[in-house]
Order: C-alpha cells, then structure tokens, then sequence
C-alpha cells in the first residue's frame, strides 16, 4: 500500500441533529455484542463436532453390551432374546480386548449356546463374509475366529452410531455419575 492510499473506516451514518446520539452507540454497542456471542456460539460448535470414537471406546461400548446381554439372560429366559449371530460378532469384537482366544467352541460359549447351533451360526456369518476362522489343517474346535475386515467395518459403522446416540444403550453408569 503506498504512502498516497489511505485507508478509512466504514462510513456510520451520520446522527440526526434531534439526539440521536444515544441511539447510534447503541446500535454499535449491540453490533459489537452480536459479533461477540457470534465467535461464542463458533467456538462452542467447534469444540463440540462429533469426532470418530477411537477403536478403545468403540470396544468398551461392545463390551457394555456384552455384557448387559449375559446379564440380561441372568433375569429373563434368554430364549425370549434369542440373536446368536449378534453375540457371536459381539463377542468377537470386544472379547479379544478382554484377552480371550477366540476359537470355535469359545466363540460357541460366548454366545451361550449349544455347540451344534454355535457351529450352524458360525457357517453363516462365515458365508454372509462377516468372520473367519484359521489356520487351516488345525482341529475345527482349536481353530481361531476372528472378524473380516468388511465385519469389522459394519460393527465400526453400527457402535460409532450407537456411540453418538443421546441415550447410549446401555446406559453409561460413568455417565449418569453412578
């Protein structure tokens, strides 16, 4: 910018000769108050966007419900709530963490089930791609089962919406001060 290049203010507009002098502060003052709540209410919203739950968080929310299933079946006649397939991919995502080797009779176990229906459940979520068992050569009840990357990703996609719910399910006693 050279020396000859002058920058001024904004025009206000001019007062009213009738004293209106109050008026036009106010109306800065108020300007300058909105602009003030404005970057509040940015800085809230940025602190407050949603970011993906790391894997440790997305496995503890598994394991939660986990849990509250196998509880859930201490009280009420788990045959009311039948999901296999649904404890076998729970277990499998958040029992590893816990330190447990998941093979085909544990994965069976886990899902409180009878061997046969455990092993008529594992075929398949092995053909719908969402597990997968091995090494190959090695007795079928020693073999280990793990999640596919594509049933990982479906779990992902499924805790991460659970996570943001406003109600987690099941409640987090953390959250509730318990």
């Amino acid at each position: 910018m050279s020396k000859e290049e002058q920058v001024w203010p904004s025009a206000l507009p001019e007062p009213a000769a009738t004293g209106d002098d109050g008026d036009v502060h106010l109306q800065i003052n108020l300007r300058l108050r909105l602009d003030e709540v404005a970057a509040v209410n940015a800085e809230v919203l940025r602190a407050q966007a949603r970011r993906e739950p790391s894997r440790g968080e997305l496995c503890q929310l598994a394991c939660r419900i986990y849990d509250a299933r196998r509880a859930r079946g201490k009280v009420l006649d788990r045959e009311l709530f039948g999901e296999p397939a649904w404890d076998m991919l729970l277990a499998l995502y958040c029992l590893p963490t816990r330190g447990y080797l998941m093979t085909v009779t544990a994965l069976t176990y886990s899902a409180d089930l009878p061997q046969t229906t455990g092993h008529r459940w594992q075929k398949v979520l092995q053909h719908e791609g969402l597990i997968e068992r091995g090494p190959q050569g090695v007795d079928l009840r020693k073999q280990t089962l793990r999640l596919t990357p594509k049933g990982r990703s479906l779990m992902d996609t499924y805790l991460t919406r659970l996570f943001y719910c406003d109600t987690p399910i099941p409640p987090n006693p953390e959250l509730a001060g318990g």
